[in-house]
């Protein structure tokens, strides 16, 4: 390969002698200012192709709003493939000083490639845009009209995800790449890709079957995975919860579909268990007449669902009581502390114990005569030494 002009135009610049080199040396010398070129372009594209996508990021982290997380997000993905296309747009000037007709290959392949970001640029703000559209119509018509907004938050994940892999395969297709052989070439790296990420297939297919079957809302209360938080999104791959602390889980749909779902607030009205404990010596029919109208007296327990108070269990050191009331689902965990403190303040305006576990020790002091005798008796009954007694 001969040497490019850049590469020439630079060694008479540098203008160095090189006839009392070895003719080794000195014959490999234009190679060697070419490659290190090739290799300084190199190492100058790929930091450039990195300043963009961190570009993309920072505008992208400046247009997330602050509840939502920037990780995995379609910014997320197009700082990525920003590079990568950058590498593809600036790869004229190593192919140039590597002796390779740069000029030509900008003009070849230069209109293409300012067409593929156009598509993907666009394709980001397109997807963006339809993504949030739809986000808003379903919380507008879930306030309004009371609309389930879960499929239609789902739906707008997917849509798109589908807009950017159809964005990146026209920008390919605008890069030169062969429609038919970028279809093969596409179906041959899904099935391997299919292979290599059956868990992140999996959470599709369950995020699926979360969107179709709906067992929980977004705005429910839940417990997924053994973890109890508010539902704030389902997207294909992840369901999002607020814990009570404010604290953002993120759990695969996998696991969410293969684990147990508690959907808190599903039902209207959820009925609040307590456990109590008294004395054995205290009236249990006094204890459970002010168990119960504690409960009828709270505004908030339902008057006209059932309101039940009896012995649970006799254990070692108190008798359980339990006691059943009925309430509103928003009001539960309100109403089950307000009973709590309520029935302990009356079973001690009634003289009414709850007791705690106790231990009892017995200790018997044995005189010293008796104790002295006592030994002698185990002395005079042990079997002499060296008898056999084994029978």
């Amino acid at each position: 390969m001969t040497i490019p002009a850049d590469a020439t135009r630079l060694l008479a610049q540098l203008n160095i002698d090189t006839s009392t080199w070895p003719a080794w040396l000195a014959a490999s010398w234009p190679h060697m200012v070419k490659w290190s070129l090739v290799l300084g372009s190199v190492v100058l594209i790929w930091l450039l192709a990195t300043a963009v996508k961190h570009i993309v990021r920072f505008t992208g982290q400046r247009l997330t709003p602050k509840d939502k997380e920037f990780e995995g997000s379609a910014w997320d993905l197009m700082a990525s493939v920003a590079r990568v296309f950058a590498l593809i747009l600036f790869s004229p000037l190593p192919l140039g000083l590597a002796g390779y007709d740069w000029r030509a290959l900008v003009e070849a392949r230069g209109p293409g490639a300012m067409a593929a970001v156009a598509i993907l640029f666009f394709a980001l703000m397109g997807a963006n845009m339809i993504a949030r559209s739809l986000r808003k119509f379903g919380e507008k018509a879930h306030a309004h009209a009371g609309a389930d907004d879960t499929l239609i938050a789902f739906s707008a994940s997917l849509i798109k995800y589908v807009i950017f892999a159809v964005a990146i395969v026209m920008a390919l297709i605008q890069l030169g790449f062969p429609a038919a052989s970028l279809a093969a070439v596409l179906g041959a790296a899904g099935l391997a890709i299919g292979l290599a990420l059956q868990d992140t297939l999996k959470s599709v297919a369950a995020g699926v079957m979360l969107a179709v079957f709906r067992p929980f809302r977004i705005g429910d209360f839940v417990t997924l995975a053994g973890l109890d938080g508010e539902v704030t999104n389902i997207t294909p791959f992840t369901t999002s919860l607020k814990q009570i602390d404010n604290k953002i889980v993120s759990i695969t749909n996998d696991k969410v579909w293969g684990s147990p779902l508690i959907n808190h607030t599903l039902q209207p009205f959820r009925r609040v268990d307590l456990i109590f404990s008294i004395s054995y010596e205290d009236d249990i029919d006094k204890a459970l007449q002010i168990l119960r109208n504690t409960a009828e007296n709270h505004p908030q327990v339902i008057g006209y669902m059932p309101i039940w108070a009896g012995v649970r269990s006799l254990d070692d050191w108190a008798v359980s009581l339990t006691l059943r009331a009925w309430v509103a689902t928003p009001n539960n965990f309100q109403v089950r502390a307000d009973l709590m403190k309520n029935v302990k303040q009356a079973l001690d305006r009634a003289g009414i114990t709850i007791p705690f576990p106790t231990a009892t020790q017995y200790q018997v002091e044995v005189p010293a005569r008796d104790k002295r005798q006592a030994e002698e008796g185990e002395t005079a009954l042990s079997p002499p030494a060296g008898r056999d007694t084994s029978g």
